[in-house]
């Protein structure tokens, strides 16, 4: 499958929104926390608030988002996500220009809350796109490039948070506004009609035991949506953990931490992307189990040596984060491909509602275990997680383990 012109205006709205998510985010931990200067003890809640109310949304309206990508063609969302981003980030310039906290957090909560709604409906254009074959290709290309925009969005954010220049951080960020709206007008697809009459719960309790009964007909679907969101959770924990482990074991620089979080997030973008290009147009899912013990492996390597040599540590950290892109990759890919038409808008909102239940559990954990034990437990504690999730996949999802059956030859 060959990155062509049906791909780009997709891949290319989704980068540009990631990037300048993350580059707001940093804007407002880099530069807003300054304006705090009286109040010192309100640091670290600020850098908190602004993470936490990005991610906030999806708990809370994933439903919502699911209905959405049903009941209405997922180009406009698409289309009109993008139109309505343009407002609230001018509006963000404006809080910026006011050194006014309360109108930059409502705009980074508008801006996850817009990116929740669009969710589903940008997933769901990947095999609208390409068909089935295209399916592990387009998640991949388009999980690599979220990965940079992950990467791309805060390295921007910390140069202007360094060097402020109001005029600058506004035209930046509009300008990457403006961008998208160039390239998501020229998204063509041709997608199956809306769905009408669709009477299924947007509340969030109810949407939760109905998506997991619902995920029960399909044989290891909630097993396949578990692993999906662990990979997500046990990249969150990793990227928090070297928050704390550079500076304080490595005894690294903010700017070498930096590095070391870019050298994570690109390892996650090429494991993505290689996963994507190795099914060859099919839903390879070898490679899950594959990327679970590579995980496990570098984990056990970093526990067991301690590295103190960052060229070292860095190597490892690298090695994981590309793992767990090949081991995620095939998993999102087996969601989309075994739910047809509009229903998959429903399973994506179910994974990303479960995602970010455990992304706020493993924060909690996260703190507990840091705090009383120390970062090298946190490795261990993403160890014992990634055996875990690997055996039970490997146990209990009969397409990967009749998978591997059939390459090491057992019938």
């Amino acid at each position: 499958m060959k990155l062509n012109t049906r791909w780009m205006p997709l891949l290319t709205t989704s980068f540009l929104g990631v990037f300048n998510e993350n580059y707001f985010k940093l804007l407002i931990i880099g530069i807003g926390v300054k304006w705090m200067v009286d109040d010192p003890g309100n640091h670290s809640l600020i850098v908190a608030v602004a993470s936490g109310l990005l991610f906030v949304s999806y708990i809370f309206f994933s439903p919502l988002a699911g209905r959405l990508a049903k009941t209405m063609y997922k180009k406009d969302i698409l289309k009109w996500a993008v139109v309505i981003q343009f407002p609230v980030y001018l509006l963000g310039c404006v809080g910026f220009y006011l050194e006014n906290m309360p109108i930059v957090l409502i705009c980074i909560f508008l801006i996850g809350l817009i990116s929740t709604l669009y969710g589903p409906a940008k997933y769901g254009l990947i095999r609208d796109i390409g068909g089935n074959e295209g399916i592990s290709f387009g998640t991949g290309t388009l999980e690599m490039l979220t990965f940079f925009g992950n990467i791309l969005g805060p390295m921007c954010g910390s140069f202007i948070a360094d060097n402020y220049n109001f005029w600058l951080l506004s035209g930046i960020l509009m300008s990457v506004s403006v961008l998208g709206y160039f390239f998501v007008v020229r998204l063509k697809v041709k997608e199956t009609e809306p769905l009408k009459n669709v009477t299924e719960t947007i509340n969030p309790y109810k949407f939760m035991i109905h998506s997991y009964k619902w995920a029960g007909t399909y044989t290891g679907m909630n097993l396949i949506v578990l692993g999906l969101s662990l990979f997500w959770t046990i990249d969150a924990v990793l990227q928090m953990n070297l928050f704390v482990h550079c500076p304080d074991v490595l005894k690294m620089s903010n700017t070498g931490m930096s590095i070391v979080m870019t050298i994570a997030l690109f390892g996650i973008g090429l494991g993505s992307y290689l996963a994507g290009v190795i099914s060859k147009g099919k839903v390879e899912l070898l490679l899950t189990p594959i990327g679970g013990i590579g995980m496990s492996i570098c984990f056990l390597i970093m526990i067991l040596l301690k590295p103190a040599d960052v060229v070292v540590f860095s190597a490892l950290t690298f090695f994981i984060a590309m793992f767990s892109g090949i081991f995620m990759v095939p998993l999102s890919s087996y969601l989309q491909a075994k739910i047809e038409g509009r229903r998959q808008s429903d399973m994506i909102a179910y994974s990303n509602f479960t995602t970010f239940v455990l992304l706020f559990s493993a924060s909690v954990l996260f703190g507990i275990i840091s705090n009383q034990l120390g970062s090298y437990a946190v490795f261990i504690f993403l160890l014992i997680v990634v055996v875990a999730i690997s055996f039970v996949l490997i146990r209990f999802v009969p397409e990967i383990r009749s998978r591997i059956k059939e390459v090491i030859g057992i019938k």
